[in-house]
């Protein structure tokens, strides 16, 4: 079951939220008002409001979104340095919590490197016992516990203000 691990006002002024998937990993997701040059726009689009940051490197960016470019214009997924670039976009009133009006970007956790968590991987275990082995973690997987996806939240909701022209939040 999907659950609300934390909804909060950020530094930036923009809402967020961290759900915890029912695989064991973490979605982190800010959103934006009505307001916002952003709002409505798919993160797999390129918009004339944002830019690439000069002399940036790769950061957390997911090396697809980065090779993504058409025609040298940014796709958000690559402006925007969160934890395996921007993996969702979206409105609406039911997710990723009930909100009025706000549009939506996210990341997710679950990317090669990342791991599910120990009480995900035990319960599949307990409920799996003939393969226990396809429920080890991987020696080389990180799970991103909650304060890694908050601090990677507020990260991108300051990303969302600074490097966006006009926006406030």
């Amino acid at each position: 079951m999907t659950t609300i691990e934390k909804d909060w006002t950020t530094a930036a002024g923009l809402r967020a939220v961290v759900l915890l998937l029912d695989r064991g990993h973490r979605c982190g997701y800010v959103g934006i008002p009505a307001a916002h040059p952003l709002h409505g726009v798919d993160y797999g689009a390129t918009s004339q409001t944002v830019h690439f940051p000069e002399n940036e490197s790769v950061g957390k960016r997911g090396v697809l979104a980065l090779l993504a470019n058409p025609d040298g214009h940014a796709r958000l997924d690559s402006v925007f340095d969160v934890h395996g670039s921007l993996t969702f976009s979206g409105g609406g009133d039911s997710y990723p919590a009930p909100s009025n009006g706000l549009w939506w970007f996210g990341f997710d956790c679950a990317h090669h490197g990342d791991a599910p968590s120990d009480v995900y991987l035990q319960s599949m275990r307990e409920k799996h016992p003939e393969h226990p082995f396809l429920w080890e973690r991987d020696a080389f997987a990180v799970h991103r516990d909650l304060p890694y996806v908050e601090q990677e939240c507020e990260s991108l909701a300051t990303q969302l203000i600074q490097r966006v022209a006009g926006a406030a939040a």
